[in-house]
């Protein structure tokens, strides 16, 4: 369903006549495959060039591929929902939990690309790697992910901190300088601790990637680099942990551009023998 979330994620970022446009597909998008963009528009009440542009604001060359993903997504989804009420016998097993666990992670994990340009996210990479520190901050869920990429960028040799406690944070922030970055981690994007953090950087013009989910917030509107995961149509306890599971595999990237630099896989090969004695112990 990676065309309605993106609309979803979009919508405060939109025009009113957009917005029209956005909330008929939406609540049509099941009849939008007999509509051509002129019907389209007549329905929604704007011209068919506004249609166009829509499209093309969501990463599409025109009409005809938001309509054919759309489509394709109802079926897949449809598919999907037939598939587990035929298998209703074994609702709740293991077997079924995996997986759908499994489709789940699998479609969010390739929906990120399409939201994330390999542009960005060198462009991220670049700043990781020329950074001499680097301030780690994730709220809720994401304080794990934060303190896994906070390990990976030790073992490439990086100053790399990271404290739960937003007040330490803040004191962290002051040892910084001008070729300092932070990277802010959280779901919504609105997090009080994690903003606050942010405007400090701002005075201090420090360099920030920010990492939320695919829509309009504080945090990413704010940052120097916007990095995105997509929601999704499952349930809150599921789509906490797709969510997680996305913010870790951007992360993951991030350290294997960085593994591609030779004074990076220096720091590396020294750091393999340091875990070894630590694991004797």
């Amino acid at each position: 369903m990676l065309s309605l979330l993106k609309i979803k994620g979009i919508l405060d970022q939109l025009s009113a006549s957009e917005r029209k446009l956005a909330d008929f597909i939406l609540d049509n998008s099941h009849l939008l495959r007999d509509y051509s963009s002129q019907q389209l528009a007549d329905a929604v009440g704007i011209s068919q060039s506004s249609v166009v542009k829509f499209c093309q604001k969501l990463g599409y060359k025109g009409y005809p591929d938001l309509k054919l993903a759309i489509t394709e997504a109802i079926v897949t989804a449809t598919t999907l929902q037939r598939e587990q009420q035929d298998s209703g016998n074994e609702e709740g097993s293991l077997a079924q939990l995996a997986e759908h666990l499994q489709q789940s992670l699998l479609q969010s994990l390739r929906n990120l690309l399409s939201i994330n340009t390999e542009k960005t996210l060198h462009q991220a990479i670049q700043l990781l790697d020329k950074a001499d520190k680097v301030l780690l901050a994730g709220s809720s869920h994401s304080a794990v992910v934060a303190t896994d990429m906070q390990c990976r960028l030790l073992a490439l040799g990086k100053m790399a901190l990271y404290h739960s406690d937003p007040a330490i944070s803040l004191q962290l922030a002051r040892t910084l300088t001008t070729q300092s970055v932070l990277l802010l981690i959280s779901d919504c994007g609105q997090n009080t601790d994690i903003l606050r953090l942010e405007q400090y950087a701002r005075q201090r013009k420090l360099k920030v990637i920010s990492l939320t989910r695919f829509q309009t917030n504080a945090q990413s509107a704010a940052a120097d680099i916007t990095l995105f995961t997509l929601g999704s149509e499952a349930d809150a306890q599921l789509q906490q942990l797709i969510t997680q599971q996305a913010q870790q595999h951007l992360c993951h990237l991030l350290y294997l551009g960085l593994c591609q630099h030779p004074a990076n896989r220096h720091h590396l090969t020294e750091h393999a023998p340091l875990m070894a004695l630590l694991e004797k112990n």
